[in-house]
C-alpha cells in the first residue's frame, strides 16, 4: 500500500511538475483556511523530482525515442542536407519538433519526442509510406517532455 501511494505521488508529480517548483513544498505550504499537510520522505525523492523540473528555460528531459529521418557524416554537405531535411519536415509534417543533432562524427535530423518505441515506430511507418526518405529508423535518446 505504501509503495502504491509513492507511485501515485510520483506519477502526479511527473504530470504536475511543469507548473510547480516542487510538489512536496507546494503540498506542505501553510495556507489560511486549509488544513496542514506534512510529508515525511527521503531527501532522494526531492532530487528525483528536481531532475524533472524545467531549469533555466530548458524543458525537462527523459529517456525516449525519436524518428531519425536523415543521418550523414561530419561534413558541410551533411550539415546542409540535415538542415534541408529539417526544413522539409517542419513544412510537410507539422505537429512534432524537428531536431538537427551532431554527435561526432554523425549529423542527423530527428523527428518528434516519443515515450515508447511503439509510438515512434507508428510514426516511422507513416513517414516511410511517403517514400521520401532513403533511410529512416527509430533511435533511443533523451527527449523533451511536453509542457
Amino acid at each position: 500500500m505504501n509503495r502504491f501511494f509513492i507511485s501515485i505521488l510520483m506519477l502526479f508529480c511527473a504530470l504536475y511538475v511543469g507548473a510547480q517548483n516542487n510538489i512536496v513544498d507546494e503540498l506542505q505550504r501553510d495556507t489560511v483556511g486549509q488544513g496542514v499537510v506534512r510529508i515525511h520522505h527521503p531527501l532522494k525523492l526531492n532530487e528525483l523530482m528536481g531532475s524533472m523540473i524545467e531549469r533555466n528555460g530548458k524543458p525537462a528531459q527523459i529517456e525516449g525515442y525519436r524518428v531519425m529521418v536523415y543521418s550523414g557524416n561530419n561534413s558541410r554537405q551533411a550539415r546542409d542536407e540535415a538542415n534541408n531535411m529539417a526544413q522539409y519536415m517542419r513544412e510537410n509534417f507539422p505537429g512534432a519538433e524537428v531536431y538537427v543533432v551532431f554527435e561526432s562524427p554523425i549529423r542527423s535530423c530527428q523527428y518528434g519526442d516519443y515515450r515508447t518505441r511503439e509510438e515512434a515506430e507508428a510514426v516511422m511507418y507513416r513517414l516511410k509510406a511517403t517514400r521520401r526518405f532513403r533511410e529512416i529508423s527509430v533511435t533511443k535518446t533523451m527527449i523533451n517532455l511536453p509542457y
